[in-house]
C-alpha cells in the first residue's frame, strides 16, 4: 500500500531496520555472482505457484512487530486463467503487484453486489486504472476547498464505470477485509499478477468484464538486467536514507515482494515513485518488456530521489531562516531588557515622549495650543504602541510639535538694499520696484511687515514669481511656494479632518513646518485658476488666511488649534484679476506688471537670459557672442509676446544649435547677428505688426488690452453696396459685424453708427453717404473672442473715413469709449496699449482726457519716443484723424488722400 502519510517526527533509528534489511538482500550471492544460463525469471511462475501451494499459515522468522505489518493470510489459490471479474476504477494510480489498497464503494446496488459475491465465495475483481485520472477531474463533480478540482478515491461513487473510459491493463485483487463505512463498503483487496481486459462480459450493478493474464516471457539474467537492477536498488536505499517518507511503505512492500525478482524489484520501485504521474505508472505497468519495466522505473525514482533532495533544501534554508530570525529576535529583546534595566534606553513611548519635548525647548508655544499638547501625551502614555490609535496621537504630536511657535526670523528691512536685489534680479519695472518699497518701507516705520497682501498680475513671463522670490531674499524671509492652479479640495487649504486615513494639515501649516520660521512669505501662484468642486470652494477656504483681521487665529482642520499667521508675507500672482471672486480680491493689494517693451526684451536678454543659456548648454562667453541687433531682431520679429519666455526659448534653441556647430566642426567662436538668426531659427513668424503700410478709406487703427498683454487692433468697414428688392434703397444704413466680438462691442457698433450719421449729417450736410449705405464691419483675426467698450472711436472713426472717402494717418492709433452724444469716455489697460503701440513702432496715440494720469504715471522710457493726444470728445478725435489739405473731399472723390500727406495737424500732444 502507497501510504500518504509523512512521518514528520521519525527519527534515523526507527527505520534503520529496514536500511539493514535491504543492504543484506543486495548483498545475497544472486545479486553478485553470475547465474546460471538455465535459470531464469518470471512473475506469473509466481501466480501458478500460488494456484498448486497452499499459502504458508505460520508467521515468517521475522521478528514480531514486522509480523504486524504483514498481511492477512490469502486463503484462496490466486487463478491464473481467463475469467469474468468484477470491474473497481482507480481514480488516482495504477496498483502493482503485491500492493494492499483500500476500496471505497457507495453506490448502494454495487454494495449489494459485493456482499452477494462475497457470500458466494468470489472474492476476486479487477482493478484498472481510470482515464481521467491524474487530471483533477472528480466522478462526482465536486470541487476541494479553494476552487481546486479534486481527485476521487479509488472506488464506485455511482453506478458501473463506462468501459472505454477505463485502460485495458490491470491487476487482479483478492479481497482481504470487508468492512462498512458511514458512505458505504470499504473493500480491502491484495493486488496478485496482471491481468488485460478483454471485452465486456455484462453490465449490472457491477461492470463485469472478460480478463485474461498478461503472460509474461521468462528472461535471462544479462548483464543490462543486472545493471538496472542494481540501480534500482541503490535509488531506493538512498530514497530510505533521505527521510522517513518511505519507511513504513517499504516496510509493507517487503514482506510480500521479492526483490530478488527483477519483475518485482520493478514493480516495488513504480509503487515507491509516490509523486509520479498516473501515465506513467500505468506504462510501466503495461510494458512487457523487463529491460524498458526497469529502465523506466530508475527514470521515476531518480525524479523522485530528486524531489526529495530539492524538498530537503528548501526545509534546511527555510529552517535556518526562521531560526536566525528568532535568534535575532530572542537576542534583540535581550539587549532591550539588559539596557532598561541599566537605564541606558527607555521605553519606546518614553523616548517619542522625549524627542517630541525636546522639539518644544525654545520655542514660545501659546497656552491654548500647550494643553492640547499635554493632553495627547498623557493619552499617548496610555496607548499600547501596536494600536492604530497610537500611531494617530504620535502623527498628531509631531505636527504639534514641528510648528515653530513664537519662531521669528530678522528682517532686512534696509530699503537700499531692498532695491538692488530687485535691480540686481529684474530690469525695469520701475513703478513696481517703488511700490514694494512703498511697502517695506511702511514696515520699517512699524517694525514688521505685516497686514497688506500683495497681489502680482500681469501677462505669462513677465516676471511675477521670480519678484516674489526676490523679494523674499531681501527680506531675509524663508519663501515657500505652491500653486493652486486648478485647486478643487478646501482640505489643501484648510487641511483634514483627523477622523479620515492619511489625513494631513493644510498648505499653511506645511510652509511653517518647512520655513521653521512663524513669518515665512508664502507665494501663492495662479490665484486666478482656482477650481471648485464637490470638495468645497478653495477660494472661500483662503478668505480667512489672507484677511489681516483674521488670520491672526487662523484654525486649522487637522490641527484645530489656532495658528498666528499675521506675521506672514503672503504675495500672490495672476493673470487677470476677472476671474478672482471679490471677495478674496478685495483684502489684496493688486501691482499690475504690464508687459515689455523692445529696449527691455533686449535688456533682460543680455543681461539675464544669454548667460542662463549659456551656462545650461555649457558654452563659455567666448565660444558664443550674440550681439545686441540679433537680440533687438528675436525680441522684434520671433518674440513679440508681452514676456520674455519666448525670448529665452529662441536664445536656448540658438546655444543648442551653436553647441552642435561647435562639437562636430571643432569651431573656437560663434559670432550671432541679425543676419545669421534665420539660419538658426528660421524665418521670422512677424515681419511686421502694422497690417497696413498706408491705410485705405474705412480702415481705423485701435488699442486693444489682453491677457498676455496689449494688441493693436483694426476696424475695417466697406460699403456692399446692398440694395432693397426691387432695386430701390432700403431708406436707412444698415451694418453688419463681424471678427467673434462680443455683446458689448456692437453695442458700441451701433452706437457708432448713430453717431457717425449725425455727426456727418452736421460736417458735410451735401454728403448722404449713410442714406444709401448697407456697411459690413469686420474686426481682424476672427478666431479669437474681442469684447470692451474702448473700440467705440475707432469705429466712429472707421465709418467717416469710409463716408468721406478719406483715410486715417497711418501712424495713429486710438482708444476710447465713445457715448451717443460723443463724449470720450476713460478705458483701463492703457499702459499695455502704450506698450502695443510703441512696440508696433506708432507714432501717435488717441488717447481719453481722464486717462491723464495713467499716462503719466508711465516710466519715462516707455513715454519716450510717442506723440500722445488727449481727446475729450469726438470733435477733437476728427480734427486729429481727418486734419488734411483734403478735408473737404466729399464721399464722391475718386481715391483716398495719401496718408503721408497728414503734416498739418492740430493737436493736443504730450510729449
Amino acid at each position: 500500500m502507497i501510504l500518504q502519510r509523512v512521518l514528520r517526527s521519525a527519527r534515523p533509528e526507527r527505520y534503520a531496520g529496514s536500511l539493514e534489511r535491504l543492504t543484506r538482500l543486495t548483498q545475497r550471492r544472486q545479486w553478485t555472482l553470475p547465474l546460471r544460463q538455465s535459470r531464469g525469471f518470471s512473475s506469473e511462475s509466481d501466480a501458478a505457484a500460488a494456484e498448486n501451494k497452499e499459502p504458508p499459515s505460520q508467521p515468517s522468522e521475522h521478528s514480531a512487530s514486522d509480523a504486524v505489518a504483514q498481511p492477512p493470510s490469502i486463503v484462496q489459490r490466486v487463478p491464473f486463467r481467463e475469467l469474468v471479474l468484477p470491474c473497481i476504477p482507480l481514480y488516482r494510480r495504477p496498483l502493482f503487484p503485491g500492493i494492499v489498497a483500500p476500496i471505497l464503494v457507495q453506490d448502494s446496488a454495487a454494495c449489494e453486489a459485493f456482499l452477494a459475491m462475497k457470500d458466494g465465495g468470489n472474492r476476486f475483481a479487477g482493478l484498472f486504472l481510470h482515464k481521467s485520472a491524474g487530471q483533477g477531474r472528480q466522478q462526482g463533480g465536486g470541487e476541494a476547498p479553494g476552487g481546486i478540482t479534486a481527485l476521487p478515491a479509488d472506488g464506485l461513487l455511482r453506478g458501473a464505470p463506462d468501459p472505454d473510459q477505463l485502460f485495458k491493463v490491470g491487476v487482479i485483487g483478492e479481497l482481504l477485509r470487508m468492512a462498512p463505512r458511514p458512505k458505504g463498503l470499504e473493500l480491502t483487496y491484495m493486488c496478485h499478477h496482471r491481468i488485460r481486459a478483454t471485452g465486456v462480459a455484462r453490465r449490472e450493478a457491477l461492470l463485469f468484464l472478460h480478463t485474461e493474464p498478461v503472460q509474461e516471457e521468462k528472461v535471462e539474467q544479462t548483464t543490462s538486467i543486472r545493471a538496472y537492477s542494481l540501480a534500482v536498488v541503490e535509488t531506493l536505499r538512498e530514497l530510505l536514507s533521505a527521510g522517513s517518507l518511505y519507511k513504513e511503505q517499504l516496510e509493507l512492500l517487503l514482506e510480500s515482494v521479492d526483490v530478488n525478482n527483477p519483475y518485482h524489484l520493478a514493480d516495488l520501485g513504480a509503487c515507491l515513485a509516490s509523486t509520479a504521474d498516473a501515465a506513467a505508472l500505468q506504462e510501466i505497468l503495461e510494458e512487457p518488456r523487463l529491460e524498458e519495466r526497469l529502465s523506466k522505473t530508475l527514470g521515476l525514482l531518480k525524479s523522485e530521489l530528486e524531489t526529495i533532495r530539492v524538498q530537503r533544501k528548501i526545509s534546511r534554508q527555510i529552517e535556518e531562516n526562521v531560526s536566525n530570525a528568532q535568534r535575532k529576535f530572542f537576542l534583540n529583546e535581550q539587549l532591550k531588557y539588559i539596557r532598561k534595566e541599566l537605564g541606558l534606553e527607555k521605553d519606546e513611548r518614553e523616548s517619542v515622549k522625549s524627542k517630541l519635548l525636546a522639539r518644544l525647548e525654545q520655542k514660545q508655544v501659546p497656552k491654548q495650543a500647550a494643553s492640547v499638547i499635554d493632553e495627547e501625551m498623557q493619552k499617548l502614555s496610555a496607548l499600547d504602541p501596536a494600536s492604530s490609535e497610537y500611531n494617530v496621537t504620535r502623527n498628531y504630536l509631531d505636527w504639534l510639535t514641528i510648528i515653530p511657535w513664537g519662531v521669528y526670523s530678522q528682517d532686512n528691512l534696509d530699503i537700499q538694499n531692498v532695491r538692488a536685489v530687485l535691480d540686481e534680479d529684474h530690469y525695469g519695472m520701475d513703478d513696481v520696484k517703488k511700490r514694494i518699497q512703498e511697502f517695506i518701507a511702511i514696515g520699517k516705520l512699524k517694525g514688521t511687515v505685516e497686514g497688506k497682501i500683495l497681489l502680482l498680475s500681469g501677462p505669462p513671463g513677465v516676471g511675477k514669481t521670480t519678484i516674489g522670490k526676490s523679494i523674499a531674499r531681501a527680506l531675509g524671509r524663508k519663501c515657500y511656494r505652491f500653486s493652486v492652479g486648478g485647486m478643487s479640495d478646501v482640505a489643501e487649504i484648510k487641511g483634514h479632518r483627523r477622523t479620515y486615513v492619511g489625513a494631513m494639515p493644510g498648505k499653511f501649516i506645511q510652509a511653517l513646518k518647512v520655513a521653521q520660521t512663524q513669518n515665512p512669505l508664502i507665494l501663492i501662484d495662479e490665484i486666478d485658476k482656482l477650481g471648485r468642486g464637490w470638495q468645497g470652494d478653495p477660494s472661500s477656504a483662503l478668505l480667512e488666511a489672507l484677511d489681516p483681521e483674521q488670520n491672526n487665529a487662523f484654525l486649522d482642520h487637522y490641527l484645530d488649534v489656532p495658528v498666528d499667521l499675521s506675521k506672514t508675507l503672503f504675495i500672490c500672482t495672476a493673470n487677470v484679476i476677472d476671474s478672482i471672486p471679490s471677495p478674496l480680491l478685495d483684502r489684496m493689494e493688486n501691482i499690475s506688471l504690464p508687459g515689455y517693451i523692445l529696449e527691455e526684451k533686449v535688456a533682460i536678454a543680455r543681461r539675464h537670459l544669454v548667460p542662463q543659456a549659456r551656462k545650461a548648454a555649457g558654452l563659455t562667453a567666448r565660444q558664443l557672442v550674440i550681439r545686441e541687433g540679433a537680440l533687438r531682431a528675436l525680441a522684434r520679429d520671433y518674440c513679440r509676446e508681452a514676456g520674455v519666455r519666448s525670448l529665452q526659448k529662441q536664445i536656448e534653441r540658438i546655444c543648442r544649435k551653436v553647441a552642435l556647430q561647435i562639437v562636430n566642426q571643432d569651431i573656437g567662436q560663434m559670432v550671432v547677428n541679425s543676419e545669421s538668426l534665420p539660419e538658426l531659427v528660421g524665418k521670422p513668424p512677424y515681419a511686421s505688426e502694422l497690417a497696413y503700410r498706408r491705410m485705405p478709406s474705412g480702415v481705423a487703427r485701435g488699442l486693444a488690452w489682453t491677457p498676455l498683454g496689449g494688441a493693436v487692433l483694426y476696424v475695417e468697414s466697406i460699403d456692399t453696396g446692398h440694395q432693397g428688392s426691387g432695386g430701390a434703397f432700403t431708406g436707412g444704413p444698415r451694418l453688419h459685424t463681424t471678427g467673434q466680438i462680443g455683446s458689448v462691442m456692437k453695442e458700441s457698433s451701433d452706437i457708432a453708427l448713430s453717431f457717425a450719421r449725425r455727426f456727418l449729417q452736421a460736417k458735410d450736410p451735401a454728403n448722404r453717404f449713410f442714406e444709401r449705405a448697407y456697411i459690413h464691419m469686420h474686426v481682424p483675426e476672427g478666431a479669437t473672442p474681442k469684447d470692451g467698450p474702448s473700440a467705440g472711436c475707432t469705429m466712429v472713426t472707421s465709418l467717416l473715413s469710409l463716408a468721406l472717402n478719406r483715410p486715417v494717418p497711418s501712424d495713429l492709433a486710438m482708444t476710447g469709449e465713445m457715448t451717443l452724444t460723443g463724449r470720450i469716455l476713460p478705458v483701463g489697460g492703457i499702459r499695455e496699449k502704450v506698450v502695443a503701440a510703441k512696440r508696433a513702432g506708432l507714432k501717435r496715440v488717441l488717447l481719453p482726457q481722464q486717462n491723464i494720469r495713467d499716462w503719466e504715471e508711465l516710466p519715462d522710457y516707455i513715454r519716450r519716443g510717442l506723440e500722445v493726444s488727449f481727446v475729450s470728445s469726438y470733435d477733437d478725435v476728427y480734427r486729429i484723424a481727418f486734419a488734411s489739405a483734403g478735408a473737404g473731399a466729399s464721399a464722391g472723390a475718386s481715391g483716398p488722400a495719401d496718408a503721408n500727406a497728414d503734416d498739418a495737424r492740430e493737436t493736443t500732444a504730450v510729449a
